[in-house]
C-alpha cells in the first residue's frame, strides 16, 4: 500500500475495523482502488479532519465522497463552505442546494437495531429501525438551526438530507415501503383483505403509523414530513451503497423522497436519474429514473 500523502488509506492504528480490513487485506483490493479513486475527485472539497476521522468513521466519510462524486458526474459544481455546516452546497435556479451526509448506526441504547441473525427465523425490528432514521433527522435539525443562526445557510436556501441506511441492520434489505419512507410519513403495516367464499386477495392497504413508542413509554412521531417544523428539509436522499456492496452506476441506487411541506421545493430535474416519491393524498407516487 502506497504512503503517498495524496492517498485516501493511510497507515497506522485505526479504530474502525471497515477502514482496515479494506485498507489491508489483499482480497478487498478493488474496493481500495475504488475508494482511492473518489479521494482523487473529492479531496478538495473535504474538511481539514476527513483522513484522520475516516479511520475511526470510515463508513460516513465514504458516503459523502461517494454522493458529492456521484452529484459531480452529473454535472453540479459543489462547493464547500468552510469546516461548519453541511458537507457542500450546489446552486441550481441562482439558489443554493446544501447538502448534508449522515450514516446512523445501529443506536447503543436498549433500542439498538440488532444484527441479523443468518439462518434463524426472527422478526424485523421495524420501529427500532425507523427509530434510526427518526433520531437522524431530528439531529440535523438541531445542526441546520445552528447554521442557520450562524448566517452559514439563508432561510432563502434549500436543504438535502442524504441518509446512508448501511449500518443500520435490515434497513437495506428494505420493506414493502422503504423504511426511510416509513420513518418520515405516517405509514405502516401492509393490510390485506382476503375474501371469505373465494380466499382470494380482494383489497391491499397500509395501515396508518404515525409515531413509534420508545421502551420508555415516549411517542417519536413518524410523519416528519407532515410537520412543519420540518419544513426546511427540501426532500431526503437514500442509498445504503457501501464501497463493497455499490451498483456499478455511480449513486445508481439513490431514491429522493420530496417533502410535500417543503419552504423550498426540489426542482425534480435535479435527480431525473433517480427514483423519486412524491406524497400526495396519501399515496406515494414513483417516477423512475433516467440515464
Amino acid at each position: 500500500m502506497s504512503t503517498n500523502q495524496s492517498c485516501f488509506f493511510r497507515p497506522g492504528d485505526c479504530e474502525d475495523l471497515s477502514y482496515k480490513y479494506i485498507r489491508d487485506l489483499p482480497h478487498h483490493e478493488q474496493s481500495r482502488e475504488f475508494v482511492e479513486s473518489l479521494w482523487s475527485l473529492y479531496h478538495t472539497f473535504a474538511d481539514r479532519h476527513f483522513l484522520e476521522d475516516a479511520k475511526a468513521h470510515f463508513l460516513e466519510r465514504y458516503w459523502e465522497m461517494y454522493l458529492g462524486v456521484a452529484l459531480l458526474n452529473r454535472g453540479l459544481q459543489l462547493v464547500r463552505s468552510g469546516n461548519e455546516g453541511p458537507e457542500f452546497y450546489f446552486v441550481h435556479n441562482h439558489r443554493k442546494i446544501w447538502v448534508e451526509a449522515v450514516a446512523p448506526g445501529p443506536g447503543t441504547t436498549s433500542e439498538r437495531v440488532p444484527e441479523i441473525q443468518y439462518g434463524e427465523v426472527s422478526l424485523v425490528p421495524t420501529e427500532k429501525i425507523l427509530l434510526r432514521f427518526t433520531n437522524a433527522i431530528v439531529e440535523k435539525r438541531q445542526k441546520y438551526l445552528t447554521a442557520l443562526s450562524r448566517g452559514i445557510i439563508r432561510p432563502s436556501d434549500l436543504y438535502l438530507l442524504a441518509i446512508n441506511s448501511r449500518r443500520i441492520p435490515h434497513a437495506p434489505l428494505g420493506n414493502t415501503i422503504p423504511f426511510f419512507v416509513q420513518a418520515l410519513l405516517p405509514f405502516g403495516n401492509l393490510a390485506v383483505f382476503i375474501d371469505k367464499n373465494t380466499g382470494e386477495i380482494s383489497d391491499t392497504f397500509y395501515q396508518s403509523r404515525e409515531c413509534v413508542i420508545k421502551e420508555s413509554g415516549a411517542p417519536v412521531s413518524t410523519k416528519a414530513f407532515l410537520e412543519p417544523q420540518f419544513g426546511f428539509v427540501s426532500a431526503v436522499l437514500h442509498s445504503a451503497v457501501d464501497c463493497v456492496n455499490r451498483p456499478q452506476l455511480l449513486g445508481g441506487d439513490f431514491s429522493v423522497l420530496h417533502n410535500p411541506l417543503a419552504s423550498h421545493s426540489l426542482d425534480r430535474t435535479i435527480f431525473r436519474w433517480c427514483e423519486q416519491m412524491f406524497y400526495r393524498e396519501g399515496i406515494i407516487e414513483k417516477t423512475p429514473g433516467s440515464s
